[in-house]
């Protein structure tokens, strides 16, 4: 009897252990227990079940006193869930989450969770009573928000997902779990929540997954930039494991870095390209500076005359060398510093044509090639420089004379073409990969400086060429089957107006044409000031011409001008500035401000437009253009 009694207090210390640990896993779980009563719809609930229903500690409770603690917005659901878990045959589970509305008005948040009871067999077996736990997971929902509004605040995009593994642990696919505001700006997906990024973005890089996989699997966090291939996007990502390490998630903070990267790249271009042009500039410098170093060795040596003449010969071609080498620099750099100004006036292209070829014709002829031409019955003319134009055409008869094949042909046709004079200079030498055919027109760039063909050159003259053909309105493309296919080049310019023809031809009725139209015409170039001046008056405007910002405003003071013709980049007040004052007088609130200048970009005439210009014409201006806006402006009326 003694063993007996020792094994039932054995017995009765284990189950009050076992009660206790019990308690005690649900006070630290902070979790509440209930029990509903099918047959008489009682709740019998523990002290932290009814602190979270909002509920008399005491007070005895039924399914519907409970049911009116539950939020309005969930009572239909928990009822339904909690009739759903009686039903005979199903796993009796009840699951949900819901809000408690307390008698002070706050709310509280709960997750709840319950099995059923049943008894009996076949058609007598019935729910007797649902057992379950909720817990109060307020807190949690308060600071999740809170983060929620963190992530949906920042600049960077943010997603959780959770990683998916084979058999063998390899990392070969992720689920999107949660996403932010700033994600889809980021990446282009929507609706991503739930989908994996197999399915959303097909051919994604595997490296991804191997990265993502080793946060998971490690917990290591990383932080890297990787290109994203199949969204055309670089990325600056961290990467962190969240939570249980069997849950696989990792939290993915990013940002789009593909502009900064692009920008880079551009730097990376530039650098290789100067890099690549100082080379090509010291070799093409040292080639003349070798023969001039070596004749002065021999003249130092000799008084033989035909020697001497031959040196001189020599020395002499070499000395026009470099001359052309130092002419192309100081020309690109004028053009990009906006310092060419255009001779307009009309030009037969035929004799445009002819002077080039006279010019171009030594170094084909040194080449061993035959230049033919072929040119329209009938004169086409154009508005421009012929000087500028001649130099485009010797250029480009250069360009193919230097990567045309020896003893090939070059081909030079002029025709006219919807309204346009179309040059087309063609070879047949080393051709252009389809890839470059927009590159060659890029300074300091060249095909093949180690060609066999080449004969060396600095890469600008397509550069020069591009920049004048659009300084007279035109347009150049370069056209080629591909590599040893030879190459085309086709320039095209607009052709005469009848406005061009008549503004040419004088008369009186021309010479009216901007009578009383009072012009104000401020430029810090002198020479374009004053012939553009000089046309007004012509033209029959009242003209007043000043060399600068600081003398156009002196001029307003006693002036009233129907029109301002005002240059921008004026050094003592530049043409913004005077636009501006002028707008802050009411004296010139019918005054039409128009910018003629060398800056013709987008953001250019962005600018002048939001500076209250009225109109934005680029140098040199286009003399038809120009008085089609002049002929519409309203003017002074006559005394």
């Amino acid at each position: 009897m003694q063993q007996y009694g020792r094994r039932v207090t054995d017995i009765d210390a284990t189950l009050r252990r076992s009660e206790q640990q019990a308690r005690l896993a649900l006070e630290v779980a902070r979790l509440g227990t209930w029990t509903w009563s099918v047959a008489d719809n009682l709740i019998l609930a523990d002290a932290r079940c009814r602190q979270i229903f909002g509920v008399d500690r005491y007070a005895e409770l039924t399914l519907d006193g409970v049911l009116e603690r539950v939020h309005p917005d969930d009572r239909a659901a928990v009822r339904h869930a909690l009739h759903a878990s009686l039903v005979v045959g199903d796993p009796g589970r009840y699951k949900e989450d819901l809000r408690f509305v307390h008698a002070d008005g706050t709310v509280r948040f709960a997750v709840s969770r319950g099995r059923t009871q049943f008894e009996g067999e076949g058609v007598a077996r019935h729910a007797v009573e649902v057992f379950g736990s909720i817990i109060d997971v307020t807190d949690q929902i308060t600071i999740s928000d809170k983060y929620r509004s963190l992530f949906d605040s920042i600049d960077q995009g943010f997603c959780l997902i959770e990683v998916l593994f084979d058999d063998d642990g390899a990392p070969i696919d992720y689920r999107f779990l949660e996403t932010n505001a700033r994600f889809a700006e980021q990446t282009g997906l929507v609706g991503v929540i739930g989908e994996c990024v197999s399915t959303l973005v097909p051919g994604y890089e595997r490296r991804w997954m191997d990265i993502y996989g080793r946060v998971a699997t490690t917990g290591e966090p990383v932080r890297f930039e990787q290109q994203a291939k199949a969204l055309d996007r670089w990325y600056e990502v961290s990467a962190y494991r969240v939570g249980d390490p069997l849950a696989r998630q990792v939290a993915v903070l990013f940002a789009d870095i593909t502009q900064r990267k692009s920008a880079q790249e551009g730097e990376r271009e530039a650098d290789r390209r100067k890099d690549a042009f100082l080379a090509t500039l010291a070799h093409e410098l040292r080639n003349p500076l070798a023969p001039l170093r070596t004749s002065l060795h021999v003249l130092k040596a000799t008084d033989e005359p035909q020697t001497v003449t031959r040196l001189y010969d020599i020395m002499g071609r070499q000395v026009d060398q470099l001359s052309r080498l130092v002419d192309d620099l100081m020309e690109v750099s004028r053009i990009t510093r906006g310092q060419i100004e255009l001779r307009l006036e009309p030009v037969d292209l035929a004799s445009v044509l002819r002077n080039a070829v006279e010019t171009s014709r030594p170094q084909v002829e040194q080449s061993g090639q035959t230049l033919s031409m072929t040119l329209p019955h009938t004169p086409l003319h154009v508005h421009a420089d012929a000087v500028r134009l001649a130099q485009v055409v010797t250029n480009l008869l250069n360009n193919a004379a230097r990567y045309g094949k020896p003893g090939g042909n070059i081909a030079l046709r002029l025709w006219h073409e919807d309204g346009e004079a179309a040059i087309a200079v063609r070879d047949d030498g080393i051709g252009i990969p389809p890839e470059k055919l927009q590159e060659v027109f890029e300074l300091f760039t060249q095909l093949d400086r180690h060609s066999s063909n080449a004969h060396g050159g600095l890469g600008i003259g397509l550069s020069l060429v591009r920049s004048l053909v659009q300084m007279h309105g035109g347009s150049v493309a370069a056209m080629s089957d591909g590599p040893g296919l030879g190459s085309e080049f086709v320039v095209k310019l607009p052709l005469r107006t009848a406005c061009d023809v008549e503004s040419q031809q004088g008369g009186t009725h021309i010479a009216e044409s901007l009578a009383n139209l009072r012009v104000l015409v401020a430029d810090d170039n002198r020479d374009a000031a004053d012939s553009m001046g000089e046309w007004l008056s012509q033209m029959g405007a009242e003209t007043c011409v000043t060399h600068g910002g600081r003398a156009a405003l002196s001029a307003l003071h006693d002036l009233v001008p129907d029109v301002v013709l005002l240059d921008l980049g004026m050094p003592d007040i530049d043409g913004f500035e005077v636009a501006r004052q002028l707008r802050a007088d009411p004296r010139f609130d019918a005054t039409r401000v128009i910018a003629l200048t060398g800056w013709g970009q987008a953001v250019d005439r962005e600018r002048t437009a939001a500076s209250g210009f009225d109109g934005h014409l680029t140098k040199p201006a286009d003399i038809a253009a120009l008085l089609a806006v002049l002929m519409v402006l309203p003017r002074a009326i006559a005394q």
